[in-house]
Order: structure tokens, then sequence, then C-alpha cells
């Protein structure tokens, strides 16, 4: 049983998102400047995203091509940054603290539309709005923040398309005409697309939401052979699939080197000179640099042991008469252990085949394709880190929050039901002799009467003659929730799992109350 507006935006998600996201914000933009020196890997991406906004290398203290390994839309927002503040640590960490902002709220949606639970929400955005290695990534001169806020839009947005064309939505015609209609399908590839021109793992992300709403094509089919239905969701929606997932994704790819590389666009990539062979010669060398790098770092890591956060890295350290002050990327424990417990619960629930496993696919393919390739690179090149992980943790995040609402639905169930008999029968409305003819449920209970019945977690047991019986030890807690229930009824309202009804019925009866196999 939901209240109402439960599955709908409400005030408490106003208010929730709202606290949460203000939270994150202080937390990440206190003392922002400090300290007021280039940390870590800000060395490379400070000075380079200055100079494409600056082309000075007396200000920017290198020149064109200084770092040229990972594409360039991370480092352009860097320099938005300091064209706005100048070339001090503010100008080049104001656009990582945005992107970490704005994660947190944007987490906070998927969270909802997944879980259906304003609990749910909050939880997984208030855990990455504490997780430690998401703050120091929000203050920072580094790309992984930026790629992290485009793979958290381009999952977010894959949902609502979802959402919006559930139950067979679109028809074969409609998606004949309407290919460029689907603009949260679209938005959600030209996500996946600033992700991928942020750094390579985001072809990753693009690969996961394709196959997802590939996957969910095919469960609109009707045929039951798996690959009958693959033929038929490519037939019916290939157009579709490639505007959002190669064209969107592309332009925005090949758009992010605009004015990085010289040289004529319109002749052949073969030709000496022309833009395109500069830009292929760029991936060529990227590739053989994250090919070949194997530099030897005190902090880098294996990736089977970033979850357990066994090797953290350094970003700052001084000392001085005052003592010691650190700057280090770690993982916050109660998430990133916590997580681990829960993905493995989820992914048990997808073997298990559970109907209720939909977010839980949703949660483990994130998680999975943003974190288990580096497993494979690890066994090829050592020179990885810990934070390298981040694009995962709001998954993690979502997986913990997913485990709570479910354990505490079902926690409610049994509360509730434990304490309550009551008989599902047909009941005969005014001026009819018939039992059954309007299909309203009756509540029976120590001679309390209502116009429906609690179903919630309690065993079913059938009767003769089309009842069904919850049987369980009577408790006062449980009888009072009933009786709130059944006033509710009374004033002509009945909730269900996903909207609202007036005056009863069948399609009013609160999920958890079977109806079709009893009442007869």
């Amino acid at each position: 049983m939901t209240p109402p507006g439960e599955n709908g935006w409400t005030k408490r998600d106003t208010v929730a998102v709202t606290l949460v996201t203000a939270a994150a914000a202080i937390i990440r933009g206190v003392h922002l400047t400090q300290p007021g020196v280039i940390v870590w890997d800000e060395l490379f991406y400070a000075p380079e995203s200055c100079f494409l906004v600056h082309r000075s290398q007396e200000i920017c203290t290198v020149g064109p091509g200084a770092v040229t390994e990972h594409p360039p839309l991370g480092k352009w927002l860097i320099g938005l940054g300091i064209e706005a503040f100048g070339y001090r640590p503010l100008g080049w960490r104001i656009a990582p603290l945005v992107a970490g902002i704005l994660t947190v709220p944007l987490l906070y949606f998927l969270a909802r539309r997944l879980l259906r639970s304003t609990l749910g929400a909050a939880i997984a955005a208030g855990l990455l709005a504490i997780d430690l290695l998401h703050i120091l990534q929000s203050r920072v001169a580094m790309l992984d923040v930026f790629l992290t806020f485009f793979v958290v839009a381009s999952f977010l947005f894959l949902i609502i398309d979802r959402d919006h064309n559930a139950g067979g939505a679109l028809q074969s015609g409609s998606q004949r005409r309407g290919n460029f209609s689907r603009t949260w399908l679209l938005a959600a590839g030209l996500a996946a697309g600033g992700a991928a021109a942020t750094k390579w793992v985001g072809f990753l992300a693009l690969a996961a939401i394709a196959g997802l709403s590939l996957l969910w094509t095919m469960g609109r089919q009707t045929s039951h052979a798996w690959r009958t239905r693959l033929r038929d969701s490519i037939r019916a929606e290939a157009l579709t699939l490639v505007l959002a997932f190669v064209i969107a994704p592309c332009l925005v790819y090949v758009t992010s080197f605009a004015g990085t590389i010289q040289g004529p666009i319109l002749q052949w990539p073969w030709s000496l000179g022309s833009w395109g062979r500069h830009f292929l010669g760029i991936h060529r060398r990227n590739l053989e640099y994250h090919l070949t790098l194997n530099f030897v770092s005190p902090w880098m890591s294996p990736a089977w042991s970033w979850p357990l956060i066994k090797r953290p890295v350094t970003y700052f350290q001084e000392s001085s008469a005052a003592g010691y002050r650190y700057m280090m990327a770690m993982g916050n424990p109660l998430v990133w252990w916590t997580s681990l417990a829960a993905l493995g619960y989820l992914t048990g629930k997808i073997v298990r085949g559970r109907r209720s496993a939909d977010p839980a696919v949703v949660i483990v393919t994130g998680f999975a394709v943003l974190y288990l390739p580096w497993l494979i690179v690890s066994a090829k090149r050592s020179t990885i880190f810990l934070y390298y992980i981040l694009p995962a943790v709001p998954f993690m995040c979502i997986a913990i929050a997913s485990v709570a609402v479910s354990w505490a639905q079902s926690f409610r169930r049994r509360a509730v039901g434990s304490g309550i008999v009551c008989h599902l029968r047909r009941s005969n409305p005014p001026g009819t002799d018939g039992a059954g003819a309007d299909g309203t449920l009756l509540f029976e209970e120590a001679g309390f009467r209502a116009a429906t019945c609690l179903s919630l977690g309690a065993p079913l047991d059938r009767r003769a003659g089309g009842g069904a019986t919850l049987r369980g030890p009577r408790s006062r807690p449980a009888v009072g929730a009933v009786r709130t229930l059944a006033r509710r009824v009374q004033r002509g309202t009945v909730y269900d799992r996903g909207s609202r009804h007036r005056g009863g019925g069948t399609a009013g009866v609160p999920v958890g109350c079977v109806v079709e196999d009893h009442v007869g």
C-alpha cells in the first residue's frame, strides 16, 4: 500500500533533494581554494585547460599539446572557470565543484525513478554527498568528476525514456515517423557522448545504456524466442538506436576537439595536414600511451583492492609548526564496504529472476561496466589508481539504498500484516441481490467493516465460497493501522502501487491483496 503521491514527485522529495544538495555544496565548497597551490594531476590539467582558453604560454606555462592522453571536453569545462576567475585555484576548481554538486541531485532523481521511493533516493544521494572520494574529486581540477556527472546523467535520461515508453507506448507506426521524438533517449546518448569526450571510460557507459535500451525493447516484444525478439527489436528501433547511441555521441565527441586541432576539415583524413589526419593521429598516440603506460608510483594499486580501500592516494601533504595537512583520495568505508554486500544481494535477485529485480539490473550493470574492466586492465598495466573507480561510486550508493528500501518495505509488510485477520469477499451494492456485482472488497475484523482489506505480507488461507483469510496474532497497532486505512477508504479514496482511485473496486486493491484467484 502506498500513500498518495508516493510514485510521483511530492513535497517531501523537494525538501529532501534541496537539503541533500545544499549539504553537498557546503561540504565541497568550504575552503575550495585551499591549498592555494597545484595538487596531484592538477599539474597537467590546469595548465592545459588554461591554454585552451587563453592560448598564452606565458600565462599558462605550457604550450599546445602538453597533455593529450584524454579527450578535451573536461579540460574545456575547467577552462571555462579559468576564463571566468583567472588562472588561480578558484578558476581551475570551480567547474569541478559545480559538476560534483550537480551529480548529487542527479543521483537523487535517478534513484527516485528506479526505486520509486523518497527514502531510497535520499539515502543514495546522501551517501554520495558524504563520500570522501567524490568530495575530494569535486575540489580538484581533474577529469573524473565530469566523467561521473555525465555517466549519472546518461543513466537518468535512459530511465526517463524507459518510463515514458513503458507498456508498449511506442507503436510501430509512430516509431517509423517519430525517431526524432524520443528526446530523452537522445539526451542519454548525448550525455554518454559527453562522458566519452571526457575520458574513454565513458564509452563503457554508452555501451551499457545502449544494451539496456535494447533489452527493454526486447521485453516489449511478444515472441517467446529471444532471437526473434532481438531481431524484431532491431528492426523496430534500428534508426532510433543508431541516432541516439552512435550519431549523437559521435557528434559530441568530435565537436569537443574543435579548437584543439588545426587543418582543413573538408579534406580526406588521409590527406597530409588535414583535420581528420590530425584527429586520427592523436587517437593513435593516445592509444599507444594507455597501452604502454608503466611508470612506477607509490600510490598505484590493483583494481581488486579499490573497494577495500587498501591504497589511498595522497594528493597533497604539508608539515609546519602547526602540524600536518593532507589531501588524500580514499573512499568512505560506510559506503564502499557496505555496497559490496548490497551489490551481491542485488546480483542474487537478478540470478533468481525476480520481476522486482528490474532496478537491480540497472544498478549492477552500471557498477559492473564501470569497474570490472579495470580488473582486466590491471592484469596488463600496473599504473592505475584508486580514484579511477569514481564513476562506479554512485551505483554503489544506489545499491545500498535499494537494499535498504527493500528491507524496510518487507519489515513494514510483516509488522502490519502479522496483526490482521481479514476476510476478502464480494459485496452487494445497494439495490442488487447478486454477490460481487461491483467487485468491492470488504474488511471484517472483530465486527468492524470498511471498504478495503490491508493485505501486507500475511499468508493467505483460502476458503470455500471464494474467500481468503489473512491470519496472524492480533495486535492493537496492526488493527489501528487497518482502521486508519479504512477511514481513508470511507472518504472515497483507495490507493494502489501506481495510481489513485475513487470509490473502491478491484482497481484500488492494495498490492498484496490477491484478487484474481480467490474472489469468485
